[in-house]
């Protein structure tokens, strides 16, 4: 993953740099994924990046994945599942959806995008 760091507001530079991974586990590579800024539960700011969906190559993922900037550790905290969605339960996954912080960085709102019966 890589981080775009702001260094100087007032002289305009920026510099990119690669995050490494704590974590044993990572999610997959894949595109028309979201990823949101959120606060974690021992936070008052944003810390946390939470991944939801996407494609990879073979169907739309629904799994959802937690990195925590502080100890650049991810974790898993939804896994995928293959069977179709019940809509009072979780989304069907999904590639190319918008999502957006809620609540004060503490829910994630997601809309739209294509899923395995949209295309």
């Amino acid at each position: 993953m890589w981080m775009l760091r702001c260094d100087s507001a007032a002289t305009g530079t920026a510099s990119w740099e690669l995050v490494a991974s704590t974590s044993e586990h990572t999610p997959t590579a894949r595109t028309a994924a979201t990823l949101s800024a959120v606060s974690l539960s021992d936070s008052a700011h944003p810390v946390g990046l939470l991944l939801f969906g996407g494609h990879d190559d073979v169907s739309y993922l629904s799994n959802v994945w937690l990195f925590d900037a502080r100890t650049a550790a991810w974790t898993m905290l939804l896994r995928h599942s293959a069977q179709a969605a019940v809509a009072s339960v979780r989304p069907d996954a999904r590639g190319g959806h918008s999502a957006i912080t809620h609540n004060g960085s503490s829910e994630v709102v997601i809309f739209g995008g294509a899923t395995d019966d949209s295309v």
